[in-house]
């Protein structure tokens, strides 16, 4: 109890949040290095260069590992709730939806999942699992500590961060990444325990990696500045290419539901495809830092450029769409980069006297592609500039980026994650206060403050019980007990006056249609009661072919709802009451 209530006190999550960074840190370190284990032991590489062995390997394990690493994820995917690794956008969700609450157990499967998906080469990421895994742990221990709603979500942002910083050392995009995308706003109150959190993990990777870049390469210059037309066209080409990516992940997703396969069976059956390209393009295999090291040193042939964006965008897509566990975010880097060095081969072929090298389009692409993928323009920027440790192509990058993120937001899809949110019925984009309405039903707000009278009864005696009752709402019945109608005491007085009391109050009842179901969410009981111009309507529980009144929602009792909702929203991200 006292470890509880020191950990809910201002100074006492700083420890937590620090131990938090800590402890995803090591969490990130350990997933690495398990990863890159099973690499060695599946493809038995010898030697201590990547590139070299990756490059020339042209043995058949390159082509069986997918396919076995995709039976064993098949066989998790029989183990996990709807048939799916979780990922960021799980995140993104418990966020948004449910104060930073998460399944602890899926963040354990995912693990594995991911650890046996990239070391078997799937052309995937780490760093969105690793987020989620960072995640999972921090929702497990806001729920031991009892953390109110803001310390809960607080927390899972210093996961976010953590996972981030641990994956690429860019403590400074770790934090931003973890506002914009994971919390999806800023303030002081949850800035500086994440900045914490970003500290402990940035001290667990250059404990064991040192502080080096990620990528080292030449310094790059802009070589003029009409070439800022062609960053901008280079942002828009990145966004269609996105969209195109999507579109993969869909389409595969609609074969296998098609073709009835079972779930079990998709990733090993995918993993052929995989493997089979691999054999050809080596280097599109697992996470793709080999690759996007030589793009952005200049090392590789446009020609095989264009084939390892176009394998990397099939292999992603079919891997995703087949359930292999894996984020986006390094396959976007790898794409982004092979599409900028073909891109550069285009503009060169134009203006070959004033057009920067091609290490210079391959940097730009990078970012602008991952800020098309991600929906996160500000973060990506700061990734990249601290990957690179390159900060003289700021304005290109900044512009390419910003481009292809704006261009997203006009095209069907906004993002990887938003996607990924909206087949769920999600939209962060109309607002987290709306995706909150959405998600909370009408259970709590049911009353009972009603009489139920036969539809046969006077006006007069349906009157004489709602005052008696102090009810003021009547829901009428047939002879068989079945629910005709309901009214309330403005239609009995209405009829009174046009009528007569004597008459049956049917004549004065809403039909059946005047409902609203059990299971509706507070936004979508708004929208009814609106529609219905009404002040109340009876709550029902429908089954078969009858239906059941199960209570009574008024209209003022949804707006309370829904102010008080989105007053502890605001009180979440600005800290006021």
């Amino acid at each position: 109890m006292i470890v509880r209530r020191f950990y809910r006190s201002r100074f006492g999550f700083f420890a937590l949040a620090l131990l938090t960074g800590l402890l995803v840190g090591v969490t990130t370190v350990v997933l690495i290095e398990c990863i890159s284990a099973l690499q060695d032991a599946v493809f038995t590489r010898y030697g201590a260069d990547k590139i070299s062995w990756l490059a020339g390997k042209s043995d058949w394990s390159i082509f069986f590992a997918p396919i076995l690493g995709g039976i064993v994820v098949g066989v998790l995917l029989r183990n996990v709730p709807n048939n799916r690794i979780h990922g960021i956008a799980d995140v993104m969700e418990a966020s948004a939806m449910r104060a930073g609450r998460m399944d602890v157990r899926s963040g354990g499967i995912a693990a594995v999942a991911v650890w046996v998906s990239l070391g078997s080469g799937a052309p995937l990421g780490r760093e969105g699992p690793a987020v989620h895994i960072g995640a999972s742990i921090t929702a497990w221990i806001a729920e031991i500590l009892d953390l109110d709603r803001t310390q809960s979500l607080t927390l899972l942002g210093c996961a976010a961060a953590a996972a981030v910083t641990a994956s690429f050392n860019t403590p400074i995009a770790g934090v931003l990444f973890a506002l914009e995308v994971v919390l999806g706003y800023y303030a002081l109150r949850v800035f500086a325990p994440i900045v914490v959190a970003a500290m402990g993990a940035v001290i667990i990777r250059q404990s064991v990696y040192g502080n080096g870049a990620e990528f080292s390469m030449p310094d790059y210059a802009i070589g003029s500045l009409w070439e800022l037309i062609a960053f901008a066209v280079l942002g828009l080409a990145a966004a269609v290419v996105v969209q195109l990516f999507i579109y993969c992940v869909i389409a595969a997703q609609w074969f296998w539901q098609k073709s009835r396969v079972p779930v079990w069976a998709r990733p090993g059956l995918a993993g052929i495809l995989i493997g089979g390209v691999a054999l050809y393009l080596p280097l599109s295999l697992g996470v793709g830092y080999e690759g996007t090291s030589l793009a952005l040193n200049q090392q590789l042939p446009i020609a095989l450029m264009a084939g390892l964006l176009l394998a990397k965008l099939i292999g992603g897509s079919i891997a995703l769409g087949s359930g292999f566990a894996g984020g986006v975010f390094s396959p976007s880097l790898f794409m982004g980069a092979m599409l900028g060095g073909v891109f550069w081969f285009f503009i060169n072929w134009m203006f070959p006297m004033q057009t920067s090298m091609q290490g210079v389009y391959s940097v730009v692409g990078m970012a602008a592609f991952a800020s098309a993928m991600l929906g996160a323009p500000i973060s990506t920027l700061l990734i990249v500039f601290e990957l690179t440790v390159d900060y003289d192509l700021v304005i290109a990058v900044m512009l390419a980026s910003a481009m292809a993120s704006t261009f997203m937001q006009v095209m069907p899809h906004g993002s990887f994650f938003r996607w990924q949110l909206h087949r769920r019925g999600i939209n962060l984009q109309t607002g987290r206060d709306q995706s909150l309405l959405r998600t909370r039903n009408i259970d709590k707000l049911v009353t009972q403050n009603y009489i139920r009278v036969a539809a046969q009864t006077s006006v007069t005696k349906v009157e004489e019980a709602m005052y008696a009752s102090k009810h003021y709402i009547a829901v009428l019945e047939n002879d068989q007990k079945e629910f005709v109608g309901s009214l309330s005491t403005d239609d009995v007085v209405a009829c009174a006056a046009t009528s007569g009391r004597d008459v049956h109050c049917e004549l004065a009842k809403n039909d059946t249609e005047h409902v609203i179901p059990q299971s509706t969410s507070l936004l979508a009981a708004l929208q009814k009661l609106n529609d219905l111009e009404s002040t109340y309507a009876p709550v029902v529980r429908t089954g078969g072919e009858t239906v059941e009144v199960v209570g009574v929602i008024y209209k003022s009792d949804v707006l309370n709802a829904m102010y008080d909702m989105v007053r502890e929203a605001r009180s979440e991200e600005y800290g006021v009451t």
